[in-house]
């Protein structure tokens, strides 16, 4: 539980793991008693927190004929633009091997390939800002790699949501429930739908050459397009706004939330007391591992065991994702002996380390 009887503990947290998994374990996330996270069963849900609204998924696409066009001049079918490149998801990876069997253009500094056409839209803060320049060339594309940095449910960002507001067919790996959000039953490619990158390249070269079925995956942007109902009822429910000035923003909604749970555990606090113990306390709410929790991350292509020793991928992030479990454990174990000095929190850290290591 929360530290102290009296403290209640709230996590705002709208990034990936990826910097720590501390909060993907259980004794981790245990230590707060309200979230909000990427995921949809948390006490306050960021999950779409990167779409502004259905407007901004129907905004028109580059005509057909226009994409065919740019593919003349020697654009590749497929966009890869990414910048940082040691991730938990390995995404570079699967994307070299995909680049053997289809051409794709890679304009970050992971995989380069190619130049963007004018020195401002090198700059990333372009890009982060949906630069008119950056977003025009971007959508002449027919597919757009978008590969989150981690895979853990529901939790995906502009890197679905912008390809699909361009117009630039996403081909996605991220959340695995992912379709539970999309606007119809085809508006993305799924990575994992298929076998292989050579299975996948087969079928985007396909989609290429054939577009009538290619525009199949643009059909959420005409009218009445967007189907699923769910995505519909999110938006519409959700109280905050994105780039909305007539809205609270998520995270002064998030404020308000805890107050108003706060107002109300005092006030219950209160008859209980009033009541000589006949009205019982409140009950503590605490977090539970599914408000964050992301499954180990595993390589971006082929099986563990078939990378090399000295891989760095696999040295860094399988060793966070565990050290991050004892991290977690360790932090409770000063909590509740209330403590606050660094130099314990290394001897948890050693002693769990020592009895983990006696158990195996």
């Amino acid at each position: 539980p929360a530290p102290l009887p009296h403290q209640t503990w709230a996590l705002f947290h709208e990034e990936s793991p990826m910097n720590n998994y501390v909060l993907s374990h259980s004794p981790g996330i245990r230590l707060f008693n309200y979230t909000a996270t990427f995921r949809r069963e948390s006490d306050y849900p960021l999950t779409l927190q990167w779409l502004p609204g259905t407007a901004y998924l129907r905004a028109p696409a580059v005509p057909l004929a226009e994409k065919d066009a740019w593919r003349r001049k020697g654009y590749g079918p497929v966009l890869y633009m990414q910048s940082h490149c040691d991730v938990p998801s390995d995404r570079d990876r699967y994307v070299r091997e995909l680049m053997k069997y289809i051409q794709v253009d890679s304009y970050g500094k992971c995989l380069h390939n190619r130049e963007l056409p004018s020195e401002r839209l090198r700059d990333t803060s372009t890009a982060t800002t949906e630069d008119s320049e950056f977003m025009t060339f971007v959508a002449r594309y027919k597919f757009h790699l978008a590969l989150e940095n981690a895979i853990c449910d529901d939790y995906m960002t502009e890197k679905l949501w912008r390809p699909m507001h361009l117009g630039a067919v996403p081909v996605y790996r991220g959340s695995p429930a992912v379709r539970d959000w999309m606007p119809n039953n085809l508006s993305i490619i799924l990575i994992d739908d298929f076998d292989s990158p050579q299975e996948l390249a087969k079928y985007l070269d396909f989609l290429d050459k054939n577009g009538e079925e290619y525009l199949k995956y643009l059909e959420y942007k005409n009218v009445g397009g967007i189907k699923n109902q769910f995505l519909l009822e999110s938006l519409e429910k959700r109280e905050w706004g994105v780039n909305d000035m007539t809205l609270p923003n998520y995270l002064n909604g998030f404020e308000c939330f805890i107050c108003d749970k706060e107002n109300t555990r005092v006030r219950e606090e209160q008859e209980h007391k009033k009541s000589r113990g006949k009205i019982p306390a409140p009950r503590p709410q605490i977090a539970q591992f599914k408000h964050m929790g992301c499954p180990m991350p595993t390589p971006g292509f082929g099986s563990v065991e078939d990378l090399s020793e000295g891989d760095s991928w696999k040295e860094m992030w399988l060793q966070d994702y565990w050290q991050s479990l004892d991290q977690g454990e360790a932090l409770t174990a000063m909590i509740h002996h209330n403590e606050s000095h660094q130099g314990r929190f290394w001897d948890y850290m050693h002693e769990i380390f020592l009895k983990r290591t006696r158990q195996h």
